[in-house]
């Protein structure tokens, strides 16, 4: 199974150490797929759904990715934004298009979330995973001048005053909500949660004093400087941008990490050897020293699955601790 060690360039941690890492395995990379004349793949342009909106970092990453890939395929790739409908658009665009690897569909975490929640389509039985390759850190931040100088502090509060705790969550049942759910019955309270359409609305909102507390992005916190701080970071280490936040372990809250990941799925059905093929491929693409950038900016990092059947039992993890906390959100009706 993924494991967080898997993450790429974990011997240099820096920014310009990933650009480096970067440049150096790029070419290596480049070796390293299977042609696609080897498998007659591809017979023609292909297209990658997105069920996010135009502009987004996934999208960024994504496109980026996209160009790569047309380079070493020789063929058109096009990126297609299908956002909305709690992802059952972006799933139907791929239901629709035939088992052979010419459509492909960019999932994050927040696809297995759905499922776990809205029952509206199933990863396992409509999908064929392909790979992982990148993630980035959710942090829990506050506005600058909040009265919470720590997590600690925050939590008491909100034992002190069941109810009052307001945090912003991407949806109601969504990603964001499941996991902060876990964090209520792990620190013992009960806070409020505030939907909102975006990772940008739920910081700005933070920002306004809308809201007391945000899981988010750990890269808000660099785009907001000043106007945000963060208290704890829920990866297993501390995060090489926040050197100084602890990590949810560290403030003494005992759950389970969890970043924001990013991959590929194909339409199940798909013959084996193109999965296997486009694995190695998005691989090579995500290496590439273009791509490297776009993740750097966003603040990514590119974090590959082993194959696609170690990724595809990555989403099952996921689906699984999803639906145990799905228990203890409500969710609304469809």
């Amino acid at each position: 199974m993924l494991k967080r060690s898997d993450v790429g360039f974990a011997a240099d941690p820096s920014r310009r150490g990933l650009l480096r890492a970067a440049i150096a395995t790029a070419g290596m990379a480049a070796l390293g797929p299977a042609r696609a004349q080897g498998a007659g793949y591809p017979k023609g342009p292909i297209r990658i759904i997105v069920g996010l909106p135009v502009g987004g970092s996934a999208d960024v990453v994504v496109r980026a990715t996209a160009l790569q890939l047309e380079k070493s395929l020789k063929q058109p790739v096009l990126v297609e934004n299908r956002p909305g409908g709690q992802f059952a658009i972006a799933m139907q665009a791929l239901a629709s298009a035939p088992a052979d690897g010419h459509t492909i569909l960019h999932i994050y975490n927040g696809f297995p979330a759905t499922q776990a929640t809205r029952k509206l389509f199933d990863l396992e039985k409509q999908t064929t995973a392909v790979a992982m390759t990148y993630s980035t850190p959710m942090v829990l931040m506050v506005r600058a001048d909040s009265p919470y100088k720590t997590l600690g502090e925050a939590f008491a509060y909100a034992r002190a005053n069941p109810g009052r705790l307001s945090y912003g969550v991407l949806g109601a049942a969504g990603l964001e909500h499941l996991k902060f759910a876990q964090i209520e019955k792990a620190a013992g309270f009960r806070g409020l949660s505030v939907p909102y359409k975006g990772g940008p609305d739920i910081v700005q909102a933070l920002i306004a004093g809308d809201i007391d507390i945000a899981p988010a992005a750990a890269i808000f916190t660099k785009i907001h400087a000043g106007r945000v701080k963060a208290l704890a970071v829920l990866e297993p280490q501390r995060w090489r941008d926040l050197p100084d936040v602890p990590t949810l372990d560290e403030a003494g809250v005992k759950v389970d990490a969890l970043s924001y990941w990013g991959g590929y799925v194909v339409r199940s059905g798909t013959p084996k050897e193109i999965v296997t093929l486009l694995s190695s491929e998005l691989a090579a693409a995500t290496q590439s020293p273009a791509t490297i950038e776009r993740l750097v900016a966003t603040g990514h990092s590119t974090r590959f699955s082993k194959s696609p059947d170690d990724f595809q039992q990555y989403i099952r993890s996921e689906l699984a601790w999803m639906s145990e906390a799905a228990k203890l959100v409500e969710v609304p009706a469809n």
